[in-house]
């Protein structure tokens, strides 16, 4: 016979790395013939069973003891149970069509166990197969994720003259979804098509699915549109299909025409359409979901209980999502209700009531899982918790290695580094077995919020030594350090990097770039970048801002805000914070009192302390500081130090000394140890001639052991960028650095003058 598919794996199998499975390294075999190259990615376990494939037989009095406990092995994926059966089928005497059907179920045994090796074994050691050891193998290739093995044995299966049937058909088109590769499934589908399997629904369902999990939607709704018959595998299908295609409206529209022909919804129905209005947001619709949901009477369902308390979470609406909980699932034994409910909070911003849902959870004995503690970990960070979250990380290794996976570990560390925890971020990642980008992202995005620049950009070196391509909030952060350290060499090496790898049009990239460039000095290029972006938001409209306001160029600052409003954006707190700054240091009173009236009355924006800080900077600055002194008296929130430390520079520039000592004793009073009031007002006293004064608030800062932190600088030589701190004794070449220094000195004690004319 002449079939048509006779793919050439030789060059598909040279293309894919081996990959490890289960602790089993997927083997790869070279077959004749001819393919493009694919690339492997895993899909779900098959839902075939191995066990619907096997014919009946009138008679299996002898046999039926052994498939049954072989069946068992397999449910419950008990190998010491599946070779001791296999032993005795090896002993007896068994022969000729018993012997295969027993040596089917024992490779189908083994493959459900995940010890494929050995059900290849029994395979390759048949003497008699069927349609069924084939199909066998075919399955446990998917379940097993060795995809290119499935292709071979449906290739060897047709050199040996056996025609698929529709479970083969299935079992195929799942291992070219593992394969990632259109092509093959192309192929397959056409096969179907000659061979009249069209007809058959599990086989045209298994075609749609097939397309839509290869981002195919229009072809896998051809498929669906053109069946023979329908029934609610394939309307679950393509709803799914359309789901995980972003095609949400459509999924909600087929749910929809689905009921219209009189197609009764099932769980599976309801759990994907919920997924489809979760992500629409539209409470309308979650509505009518949970109306079929009450109609079917499927309200105590784990499953769609699970789903429909992430969807109301999606569309904002946790008190809902806390109605279902409570009503069905609030003494649920399971965990997923309850890891529903708790990312549902994190979702909303409700991080304490997250915490709470997860204590109670540990009251009623509920194990949490990996799900549970990412989200746990999630709310632990967005409160900057961390005696919480060392308690749960304390948890997390008492559960065992189950929980020591990447998620888990990534999670831990992202908490540590929101809390400051610095070094136990370090202390994670190094211990990590594995790693993947997110680890390396989030080590370098840790150094970045917590001021060690420089150890982020040496870390982001590392990672891409170790072969780890950055993505863009990878980038973002390195941007940050490059901002921070004002390293705009490093910096350009940076932006061509992302140049290359196409992802300089990223929001978050556009934003970071603005702000590395105003803060290294070349606000021409920050510009360049701004008038370069096609469709820029409140951030970048914010970055661009702060940059012409931190380089002094107040009006251009004040009218790219005209500008932005003119298009109908609406400006956010911090965009509001960077127009007050441009303000206060332009000496704008007038347009700075009127924007700060504006952020309120126009978009409802609540001032912050460090808006009402700008306002008090902004009057200070000009002299007027007792009307700075009125507008704190009128402030509807309590002034922190914050605004008491802005006033009191104010008092210093302007040598109001009775206001000053009033701000210095509202900061000693909450911070007793804050050095930066000490000088302040130390300054204030001597710059107003009360040189005692000044010399007396000195001496109590000695006395008090309040330290002044010392200033300090960096410099770039050959990628390396140094620190030096003032008085540094600590540096590991202070001898040397030293040493030039008095050199230098001498040098300027002898009126030395460098000519520069040549440089």
């Amino acid at each position: 016979m002449n079939f048509a598919i006779k793919p050439h794996l030789s060059e598909l199998s040279t293309s894919l790395p081996s990959r490890r499975v289960h602790g089993s390294r997927t083997s790869i075999l070279s077959p004749p013939s001819q393919i493009t190259r694919v690339r492997i990615s895993f899909v779900s376990k098959s839902s075939i069973s191995a066990a619907s494939f096997e014919p009946q037989h009138k008679s299996r009095t002898r046999t039926q003891p052994l498939i049954d406990l072989l069946h068992d092995s397999a449910d419950k994926r008990c190998v010491e149970q599946a070779k001791a059966v296999h032993g005795f089928v090896i002993k007896s005497n068994f022969s000729g069509k018993d012997l295969m059907v027993l040596l089917n179920h024992v490779a189908h045994a083994y493959s459900k166990c995940l010890e494929f090796d050995a059900a290849r074994q029994v395979f390759n050691e048949m003497s008699q197969r069927n349609i069924f050891s084939w199909t066998v193998m075919i399955v446990g290739s998917v379940e097993n994720g060795c995809f290119l093995d499935g292709f071979w044995f449906f290739w060897e299966m047709l050199n040996h003259g056996i025609l698929p049937d529709n479970f083969a058909y299935s079992a195929i088109l799942q291992t070219c979804i593992g394969l990632d590769c259109i092509e093959l499934g192309k192929m397959v589908h056409a096969q179907v098509i000659v061979r009249g399997f069209a007809a058959h629904t599990v086989v045209s369902t298994s075609v749609l699915n097939m397309y839509s999990k290869l981002g195919m939607i229009k072809d896998s709704f051809h498929v669906f549109n053109t069946m023979t018959e329908q029934n609610e595998v394939s309307w679950n299908s393509m709803i799914s299909g359309f789901t995980s295609n972003g095609l949400h409206l459509e999924a909600f529209n087929l749910f929809t025409q689905m009921k219209g022909e009189e197609f009764t919804p099932n769980v599976y129905t309801l759990i994907g359409v919920s997924k489809a209005v979760g992500q629409l947001g539209d409470l309308d619709k979650c509505t009518e979901v949970k109306r079929w949901v009450a109609e079917l009477g499927l309200e105590s369902n784990v499953l769609l209980g699970t789903a429909l308390i992430d969807m109301y979470s999606k569309c904002g609406s946790v008190c809902d999502a806390r109605s279902i909980f409570d009503s069905n699932f609030s003494d649920c034994g399971a965990n997923t209700p309850w890891n529903a409910m708790i990312s549902g909070y994190c979702q909303c911003g409700c991080y304490h009531e997250a915490l709470k849902i997860y204590v109670r959870m540990l009251q009623n004995d509920i194990q949490p899982d990996v799900y549970t503690y990412c989200s746990v970990f999630n709310a632990t960070a967005a409160l900057k918790s961390l005696e919480f979250g060392e308690e749960v990380h304390a948890m997390v290794l008492k559960s065992g290695n189950d929980m020591m996976v990447i998620s888990i570990h990534n999670a831990i560390a992202d908490t540590y580094a929101k809390c400051g925890a610095l070094h136990n971020v370090r202390r994670i990642f190094d211990r990590m077995e594995e790693r993947d980008m997110v680890s390396w992202t989030t080590l370098v995005t840790a150094y970045s919020q917590c001021s060690g620049w420089v150890e982020g950009l040496t870390a982001f070196s590392m990672m891409r030594e170790e072969g780890f391509t950055p993505n863009q909030f990878t980038y973002s952060s390195v941007l940050v350090s490059c901002a921070s350290l004002c390293f705009l060499a490093y910096g350009l090496q940076v932006h061509g990097l992302l140049c290359k790898a196409g992802l300089e049009t990223e929001k978050c990239i556009e934003s970071s770039l603005i702000d590395m460039y105003a803060k290294c000095g070349s606000i021409a290029e920050a510009g360049k970048v701004f008038n370069r972006i096609s469709d820029p938001d409140t951030v970048t409209f914010t970055a661009i801002i702060s940059g012409y306001a931190q380089h002094g160029l107040f009006e251009e600052a004040l009218e790219i805000f005209s500008r932005m409003e003119q298009l109908g954006m609406k400006p956010n707190a911090v965009t509001f914070l960077c127009v007050l700054f441009a303000c206060s240091h332009g000496g704008m009173v007038e347009e700075g009192l009127f924007y700060f009236q504006l952020m309120e009355e126009k978009y409802d924006l609540v001032p912050e302390m460090e808006h009402y800080a700008c306002i008090v900077d902004l009057l200070g600055r000009v002299g007027r500081v007792d009307d700075a002194m009125e507008f704190i008296e009128k402030m509807p929130i309590e002034p922190n130090e914050m605004v008491w430390q802005t006033l009191l520079g104010a008092c210093r520039v302007h040598g109001n000394v009775k206001l000053g000592e009033l701000a210095a004793q509202k900061i000693l009073s909450v911070k007793p140890a804050f050095s930066a009031t000490y000088v302040l007002l130390s300054n204030t006293y001597t710059e107003t001639g009360n040189i005692r004064g000044g010399l007396s608030l000195r001496d109590r800062m000695r006395e008090q052991g309040v330290r002044k932190e010392p200033g300090y600088s960096w410099i770039s030589v050959e990628g390396r960028v140094h620190k030096f701190y003032a008085g540094d004794q600590n540096h590991p070449q202070k001898d040397e650095i030293y040493a030039k220094l008095e050199e230098l000195e001498k040098i300027k004690s002898l009126d030395y003058f460098s000519d520069l004319s040549y440089v």
